[in-house]
């Protein structure tokens, strides 16, 4: 069935129930950016595969929303349908929810699924809709209606992260999740977001592709603190271990009536980003509960990395480092060879590596492995029947990670296979040169990531360039690879000490080529002054940055200094440890340079 083909089924549906349009969203019921196949309908319908987008379908008209990360993907994909593309990052672009507000009359009807958006985002809709008396229809699922085979929830077998990985109990964090509550004249809280029931609870499994996730919601308040998950996957010792930690088990489904039927007093502190707005509904419909909208404490402290997590991060990027060394002995000796690997040969062959690496659970994400001008698009994914061909020339791009009980990875290098032009050299140069700036940036307690920004996205806007994404994100310690609030867009957060946050920016050339070098680093205390508490950031990652790609001329010294440092590191920490093949590729690519 084409994509048009299934437009026309759900606008059936739409005309039998008196619905003038439909928002299709990326995402679940937990709010996930990460989520199993089956919440995947905006793909299924559109058939734009990239994470992040919005699919909306009218009477006449049907559009796909996506940010700049996926703007050369998306016009491919949707290529073949009605539906037209919008640029979500230009400034010019409405909203989907704007458009909507613009071409619908009044009185009309949206449909959506209830679950698949936060409590934030449909009163943000109401509001915008008010006037023109537009309603919202929150039980329409017309995508998932006309689904056929869907996929299923696969719940795998879900385990008790000991404390020597994570470093607290899930009692101590519940201790402190109620003390915070405490603080905001709360009782209770509705934990909604899979990756903070995970952090809370220390559960574990693998329901979410590359994400050791167990699916799950949580209820914590004075009294009790209640997991609800798909019980039978849970091993009779991981259900011990919670009940020592003072956590009642319930069936994941049970949410809903729990929330509903609570039959005793409760002061509920309703983060409206995290909460999905049938669970809002719930607990409004209930006389018991009072709710009080805030901000949920548990993203801020699963941000703040305590020191157990912090040194387990540190090796989990040397096995990484490892990995990374022996896929680029190998691929390095394979092209001298006379080989050409595919993209998809190099996704496999570093999986394998990595997973020799002890204690290594998945890969952290779908990997990256983009030769010329596939790199110019932020994140494709070679598959085994689309993907270039290597040949010793031009710019291979490898963006990986794993997950490990010690700690989440995510990596990006780019290294010349052969001769390069001189702006792949320019743009490699000013967008490492980034890189460095801000990674030895010392800042002053207090400062958000937007006020250190512009010291790495500065370099690439002095060529009259830019990249359409953020210069980093936070990273989860055994969890999701991108997680909030640390990034250096925000205007409200400060960076603190445990946070941990990648360091990326790049140049990507539609038709051309694309460049990113990524380091992982985490914010420590440096020295203090009259002035106050200073920060610096220290790196996890140990993996070459190839200085063939390198134009010396648009370096200084302190650049220089920096990247002979950081090699001298590298080479001291991965050589002991990896094969012959991959110590000599990596004695090759750390020798100091010099102008």
């Amino acid at each position: 069935m084409t994509t048009n083909e299934k437009i026309a089924q759900i606008r059936e549906l739409m005309k039998r129930d008196n619905v003038q349009a439909i928002i299709i969203p990326s995402g679940d019921p937990h709010m996930s950016e990460y989520f199993s196949e089956h919440w995947k309908t905006r793909c299924f319908v559109s058939g734009f595969t990239g994470s992040v987008g919005t699919y909306i379908i009218t009477e006449t008209a049907s559009g796909l929303w996506v940010d700049g990360r996926y703007y050369v993907q998306a016009e491919k994909q949707i290529a073949d349908s009605e539906a037209v593309l919008f640029r979500a990052s230009e400034p010019d672009c409405p909203t989907f929810s704007q458009y909507l507000h613009d071409v619908l009359p009044e009185n009309s009807v949206v449909g959506l699924n209830g679950k698949l958006f936060s409590v934030h985002a449909i009163n943000e809709m109401k509001e915008l809709f008010a006037d023109k008396d537009i309603s919202i229809a929150i039980d329409k699922d017309y995508g998932n209606d006309i689904w056929e085979n869907r996929p299923e929830e696969v719940y795998t077998p879900a385990y008790y992260l000991d404390e020597k990985y994570c470093g607290k109990s899930a009692a101590q964090k519940i201790a402190d999740v109620r003390e915070a509550l405490a603080k905001n004249g709360c009782d209770a809280l509705v934990v909604g977001r899979l990756d903070n029931t995970n952090w809370l609870f220390n559960v574990r499994a693998k329901d979410i592709p590359n994400s050791p996730i167990v699916i799950s919601y949580g209820f914590i308040s004075k009294d009790s603190a209640v997991l609800f998950t798909a019980l039978s996957r849970l091993s009779d010792e991981a259900k011990q271990i919670l009940a020592e930690n003072g956590v009642v088990l319930k069936e994941y489904e049970e949410i809903y009536p729990y929330l509903e039927q609570l039959n005793h007093q409760a002061t509920v502190l309703c983060d409206d980003n995290e909460v999905n707005y049938m669970l809002y509904n719930a607990m409004q419909n209930n006389s018991n509960i009072m709710l009080v909208p805030g901000t949920s404490p548990i993203p801020m402290m699963k941000a703040i990395k305590n020191e157990t997590e912090i040194a387990n991060t540190y090796k989990a990027y040397l096995k990484d480092g490892c990995a990374e060394a022996e896929f680029y002995g190998w691929l390095f000796e394979a092209l001298e060879n006379g080989e050409n690997p595919t993209e998809w040969d190099c996704s496999e062959k570093i999986a394998h590596f990595r997973s020799l690496q002890e204690h290594y659970d998945s890969e952290s994400f779908t990997a990256i492995m983009a030769y010329r001008d596939n790199a110019a698009m932020m994140h494709y994914a070679p598959t085994s029947d689309n993907c270039k061909t290597l040949e010793r020339e031009h710019l291979f791009l490898n963006d990986s990670g794993g997950q490990y009980f010690e700690g989440t990875t995510d990596t990006t290098r780019t290294f010349a296979l052969g001769e390069i032009s001189a702006q792949e050299r320019r743009d490699f140069t000013t967008s490492l040169r980034g890189v460095i700036a801000l990674s030895r940036q010392k800042f002053l307690a207090g400062s958000t990531g937007s006020d250190l920004d512009n010291l790495c996205r500065g370099h690439v806007w002095q060529d009259g360039l830019n990249y359409r994404c953020g210069t980093g994100h936070g990273v989860g310690y055994f969890l999701n690879v991108h997680e909030a609030p640390p990034n250096f867009r925000d205007r409200t957060v400060a960076l603190e000490e445990g946070m941990f946050i990648t360091i990326e920016p790049g140049v990507y050339t539609e038709g051309s080529h694309g460049i990113r070098t990524e380091n992982a680093v985490v914010v420590r205390k440096d020295i203090k002054t009259e002035y106050g508490q200073f920060y610096r950031f220290d790196t996890f990652t140990v993996v070459p940055i190839d200085t063939d790609c390198l134009d010396l001329s648009l370096m200084n010294d302190d650049d220089i200094q920096w990247l002979n440092d950081y090699h001298k590191h590298v080479y001291s920490e991965v050589s002991p440890l990896v094969s012959e093949r991959a110590r000599n590729w990596l004695e090759k690519k750390t020798q100091p340079i010099s102008k």
